[in-house]
């Protein structure tokens, strides 16, 4: 069963997600876990969720691995860190041992084109949530609600409790 990619239905996780992110953005990335933290998620942070004296690379692994999905918030800073193409790695090794390719979000944050990715996360694009920050406000449906919207259905896959219709709120 494990070569055809089975999961039990019942399998249990610490977190709906790792949020991965550049320390640069950190403002933004607090009012993203508020928002989605009002909706019911259980979501990881490195800087409040990893424990001290541990070295940060085993608490990035282990905060994959306890994560139904994990989040790269992609930025200009994002990419210039190593530790962001490590996490990236780390999950894609773990998404393809554990059978669960489709566990990756990205959230384009900057005007960033995708030739400018790193390698290992174009490897996976196939695979990838992508949801862009919204940028230009005259676009139709392109608006910080749709974009809550979109993340909080990509992050229900496979929950059993789902966001609630009225993202209102976020």
């Amino acid at each position: 069963m494990k070569l055809r990619h089975y999961q039990p239905l019942s399998e249990e996780f610490n977190h709906d997600a790792f949020i991965s992110y550049s320390h640069k953005d950190i403002t933004w990335v607090k009012t993203l876990y508020d928002k989605l933290k009002s909706k019911g998620f259980t979501l990881c942070l490195y800087h409040k969720d990893f424990q001290g004296g541990m070295p940060i690379a085993e608490c990035i692994v282990e905060a994959i691995n306890s994560s139904r999905k994990v989040v790269f918030v992609i930025t200009k800073d994002f990419l210039e860190s190593s530790w962001g193409t490590y996490e990236i790695e780390m999950t894609r090794m773990h998404a393809f041992r554990e059978g669960r390719e489709s566990m990756v979000i990205v959230i384009l944050k900057d005007d960033i084109q995708k030739d400018n990715l790193p390698r290992v996360l174009k490897e996976i694009w196939f695979k990838v949530v992508c949801i862009v920050w919204p940028s230009d406000s005259v676009a139709p449906y392109n608006s910080e609600d749709m974009f809550y919207e979109k993340l909080c259905i990509a992050l229900s896959d496979g929950r059993r409790k789902l966001c609630d219709d009225n993202t209102s709120n976020l």
